[in-house]
């Protein structure tokens, strides 16, 4: 609760760091301190992300699922996570159709991560039968 107390305040001066700036027409320094602000929070973020990693890998051993699988997961998330931030990125420096991109992107990756996932179903479903 404490920590989401702090990111929250956190984010609450920036959100009127960011609305002076715009307001007296500083856009580009705008933009900078809400990149500085999400790169910041990703930082702080790392080491819980870490420890979350770990338990699906760990849930993931305990199931008997293949690590591979695990993997590709881990690494869907992954993708899904870094292209909202890019995407968010973009939009903050209003260049919607490079967030549209962006956000594009991230999916096709993640759809391509899923293959083996499909093709494993696949294989597990045509041995049933």
């Amino acid at each position: 609760m404490e920590d989401i107390t702090r990111f929250v305040g956190l984010a609450l001066v920036t959100a009127v760091l960011l609305s002076y700036l715009r307001s007296v027409t500083q856009a580009a320094l705008a933009t900078q301190l809400a990149a500085g602000f999400m790169i910041l929070m990703l930082l702080v973020l790392l080491s819980p992300l870490k420890e979350v990693i770990a338990v699906f890998v760990e849930l993931g051993g305990r199931a008997e699922i293949k690590p591979a699988y695990m993997a590709i997961v881990v690494k869907a998330v992954g993708v899904a996570y870094i292209s909202a931030f890019g995407a968010q990125l973009a939009k903050d420096a209003k260049e919607e159709s490079t967030a549209m991109m962006v956000e594009l992107a991230g999916k096709v990756i993640i759809l391509l991560l899923c293959v083996p996932i499909v093709a494993g179903i696949m294989d597990a479903l045509v041995g049933l039968l």
